[in-house]
């Protein structure tokens, strides 16, 4: 099952014990093709199912590549800002191309915007959307300001498009100053040249955070959230009125349930988060009138898939191992079932659509090959490859990634992912590899570029879905609230206990790494419990809880939904201080026995950079071993390509000096 070749067993031993390949004998994939940002970004099918546009990066370029399906002919290329990072691909209709695309700035130089961001990190992250003519090539940000030196300090604003009856136009919702208070509305934006002209919503004001569209480009329903009481109310529209339907108090502001969008039948899709598992209703918006559309038992619901060109809602997702869905639509869903039982070992995923859903793109990952688009037409059974995310990966034999469970010292059941390198199963090193959030976030069976990499160089890598991570029901995740290196970090380490017991982890040759919260879990472990490993790294890691809970209050106050979310998370009653005191790596630095790496991103806007410096300055006081990597302009998600393979490489050359030696 874990079938090996020799040589390259010897090759990925050389990497871990240090030694020189021997001549003739393949080297080890290169640190680069884990790296690399993913060679495709995304791609979608035109409307008509003649084209195809395919969103790349490649030497540090964003490249939109233009394909004509029925010739294969390539129809062209754009290129963009390199320092902008490209995050979507689609159509607006069969001549306009659209996409969206990040990038971090110093709030500073966005003060009319930005004036609220307060604290030593000014980071911001921005989106923006924009158009492409397929005719000229022309590139169009889309804003919803007058001034074009504006546009990136107004940038936030998605895409709507296309939109029924309405030809050449779209839809943006956006902050605006042009109400005082300043407030959340629509826009209608000529696709041509780029002019917004405000819509005015009965109802809405400056509590208002988002909208819901017809197809036709109408309003069907709106969210209002209060950011000082946390109360949100969920409206209905009918015949252009508003009525309101729902409303309660959450931890966050955040409503427990949503619309996400309508069905064909002209009903509103209710995303119902009140009970322990998440499901869908189907609202009358004349009548307010509700019955269930969907639930998976045991499983959360993890969205809807909207079609691209009505965005009437067409199917639901759930996640397993892997996103599964669920089609509404009858032709959506018999091409699924082919899909399913055509590839019956493949991890597949429908991604995009023609109008008459005659040819359909699906991302397909087959092992540890990185996954690929393939264009699929239903009526012949027929899949064609377009191209490979990481293409140096897709003939590797690396190894296998399965779903395991293990028992907390509570006799809690905990899943989690064990990835193992080909034709290796015992007495191996591991890396537990902690994901971050820590909640809303989960681990699963799709290629995880990370973890992949460290299975090239031999280890055994362990992600745990612990107590606080999404994806298991309300009483799951909310067990990890105020359990910083506590629940959460048992949790994780008894899987380590688990794999040593069961003999594929060598208990000498242990770290734990991650990024985030995970960076922090990594601290803790180097902290709190410094025996049961031999190395820890921590990637944009927390290390003082409290230092981390006033830099959100100063970023964007005290009452906002992401100050709500990290004192929710780590807890800042009176009571909770001196328990976040001893829980705080940077309080504990003298504790530390065992090397650490500290890396982090200078640009991040999440978890400030001073995080890691100041676990640096504490545990060279206390005279630790530590390592500490600067990532130049690199962000929270590690976006940009030289850093992402600088963090590889420092951690490949850290780990094998602390755990790849055999056990003496």
């Amino acid at each position: 099952m874990w079938g090996l070749s020799r040589t390259l067993l010897v090759a990925l031993g050389a990497v871990l014990w240090g030694a020189a390949p021997a001549a003739g004998q393949p080297a080890p994939i290169p640190v680069e093709a884990f790296g690399n940002l993913e060679r495709i970004v995304d791609a979608a099918i035109s409307p008509d199912g003649g084209k195809l546009a395919v969103a790349t990066q490649a030497g540090g370029l964003n490249i939109i590549d233009i394909y004509d399906l029925n010739t294969n002919a390539r129809l062209g290329a754009v290129r963009f800002n390199e320092r902008a990072q490209l995050r979507g691909v689609g159509w607006a209709d069969d001549s306009r191309i659209t996409f969206g695309v990040t990038e971090t700035f110093d709030a500073n130089l966005v003060a009319p915007r930005m004036g609220m961001v307060r604290g030593a990190n000014r980071m911001i992250d921005y989106f923006r959307p924009g158009v492409i003519d397929i005719a000229d090539s022309r590139v169009r940000y889309l804003s919803t300001v007058d001034n074009e030196e504006e546009e990136w300090q107004h940038g936030g604003a998605s895409l709507i498009a296309p939109i029924e009856n309405d030809p050449g136009f779209g839809r943006m919702v956006d902050w605006t100053s042009s109400y005082r208070p300043p407030r959340v509305i629509p826009f209608r934006v000529n696709l041509a040249n780029g002019d917004a002209r405000r819509i005015d919503t009965d109802g809405s004001g400056p509590d208002t955070i988002d909208y819901v569209f017809t197809p036709e480009g109408e309003v069907a329903a709106r969210a209002d959230s209060d950011e000082q009481t946390n109360r949100w109310r969920l409206y209905l529209y009918h015949e252009g009125r508003p009525r309101l339907f729902r409303e309660g108090v959450s931890e966050t502001g955040s409503p427990d349930a949503v619309f996400l969008g309508l069905m064909p039948d002209g009903r509103l899709v209710f995303y119902d988060d009140a009970g322990d598992r998440s499901q869908l209703l189907a609202v009358n918006r004349a009548d307010a009138a509700s019955e269930l559309l969907f639930q998976r038992e045991g499983r959360e619901i993890d969205g809807v898939i909207p079609d691209p060109w009505t965005r009437l809602i067409v199917g639901v997702t759930w996640t397993e191992d892997v996103t599964k869905g669920h089609y509404f639509d009858a032709a959506l869903q018999a091409a699924r079932a082919t899909l399913d039982q055509s590839y019956p070992d493949s991890r597949i995923s429908i991604t995009s659509w023609s109008r008459d859903r005659a040819r359909l793109l699906v991302y397909r990952e087959d092992g540890m090959d990185g996954g690929g688009y393939y264009l699929f037409t239903p009526a012949q059974n027929r899949m064609r490859r377009i191209a490979m995310r990481y293409p140096e990966l897709a003939q590797a034999n690396l190894g296998a990634r399965q779903s395991i469970s293990y028992r907390a010292r509570d006799g809690v059941s905990i899943p989690a992912y064990l990835s193992l390198p080909a034709g290796r199963e015992r007495n191996l090193p591991l890396v537990l590899l902690v994901h971050g959030g820590p909640h809303g976030v989960r681990d699963d069976a799709w290629f995880d570029w990370w973890s992949t990499f460290l299975v090239s160089r031999g280890y055994a890598v362990l992600q745990a879905n612990y107590r606080g991570s999404s994806g298991y029901g309300r009483e799951w995740e909310e067990a990890g609230k105020l359990q910083w290196g506590a629940l959460m970090q048992t949790d994780v380490e008894d899987g380590v206990a688990a794999l040593v017991r069961g003999g594929i982890a060598d208990p000498s040759r242990v770290c734990i790494v991650g990024a985030s919260y995970g960076g922090y879990a990594a601290l803790a472990g180097a902290t709190l419990t410094p025996d049961r490993y031999r190395c820890a790294v921590s990637v944009a890691g927390v290390s003082d809880l409290e230092a981390m809970l006033r830099h959100v209050v100063q970023r964007g106050g005290r009452r906002g939904g992401a100050s709500d979310f990290w004192r929710h998370s780590i807890g800042d009653r009176v009571e909770d201080r001196e328990r976040i005191r001893n829980v705080s790596p940077a309080n504990l630095a003298d504790r530390v026995r065992i090397p650490v790496l500290l890396i982090h991103g200078t640009d991040d806007i999440i978890v400030p950079f001073e995080q890691s410096e100041l676990m640096d300055r504490r545990l060279r006081a206390a005279g630790g071993n530590v390592n500490f990597v600067t990532l130049t302009g690199d962000d929270h998600w590690l976006s940009d390509a030289p850093t992402r393979t600088q963090m590889l490489r420092e951690i490949e050359t850290f780990l094998a000096q602390h755990i790849g030696a055999p056990a003496q």
